[in-house]
Order: structure tokens, then C-alpha cells, then sequence
């Protein structure tokens, strides 16, 4: 149980301070809204921090009894436990954001010679 209370601090202090501490940063900068740009800068941090699943690598990091710097390591470069796009949102990405027209879907220019409506990927 201790040692699951000190993973659960170690992936709280691991995903908060660096983003406090990025905000800071950026912060010294323009000393005279300091906090405006702390704040606003480690929110930022922290929202991409916990979109990419740092506090779990950290958490398991932890648990797997890693030393400080494969802890880092682990935590903020491993491929492990990112998220990725599945098929479905892969076609929806390029269909929509890339291409940016729904028609995409129902004719594409690359085939001329073929004579359905409807390509599949």
C-alpha cells in the first residue's frame, strides 16, 4: 500500500510541477503579468501532459521500482500507452481535416478509370 501511495504522489508531483515549472519559464519573460503567463501557459502543459498518459507511465514506472532518471525517461519518452488514432478516426482525419471536403469520400481524381462512386481505403 505504500508503495502505491508513493507512485500515486510520484505521478502527481511528476505531471504538475513540470508544467508549473514551464509556466514559470515563460512567465520571467514578461515579469509584469508573471502570473497571467504562469497560469495560463501551465494549464496549456497540463491538458497535453494528461492527454499523453505521462501520470500513467509515471504511476507504472514507479511501481516497477525504476530509478530516477529511467523513471523520466520512461515517463515522458516511452512509446508505451500513447494514444493513436484507430482506422476509422485515420479516414475521418484525412477525409475531413486533411483534404477538408466531405466529397473526398465518394470520388477521388486518382481513379479516373474506375467506374465506381464509392472508394474504400
Amino acid at each position: 500500500m505504500a508503495r502505491k501511495f508513493e507512485a500515486i504522489v510520484i505521478s502527481a508531483v511528476g505531471t504538475v510541477l513540470p508544467s508549473i515549472l514551464v509556466g514559470a519559464i515563460v512567465g520571467l519573460f514578461f515579469m509584469s503579468s508573471f502570473w497571467y503567463w504562469t497560469l495560463g501557459i501551465a494549464v496549456l502543459a497540463l491538458c497535453y501532459i494528461i492527454l499523453d498518459r505521462v501520470h500513467l507511465r509515471l504511476y507504472i514506472g514507479s511501481l516497477k521500482g525504476l530509478s530516477t532518471w529511467q523513471l523520466l525517461k520512461y515517463g515522458y519518452a516511452a512509446p508505451e500507452l500513447r494514444p493513436t488514432m484507430s482506422a476509422a478516426e485515420y479516414e475521418w482525419y484525412m477525409n475531413w481535416i486533411i483534404y477538408s471536403t466531405p466529397f473526398r469520400l465518394f470520388r477521388d481524381r486518382r481513379r479516373r478509370n474506375d467506374s465506381s462512386s464509392f472508394h474504400h481505403w
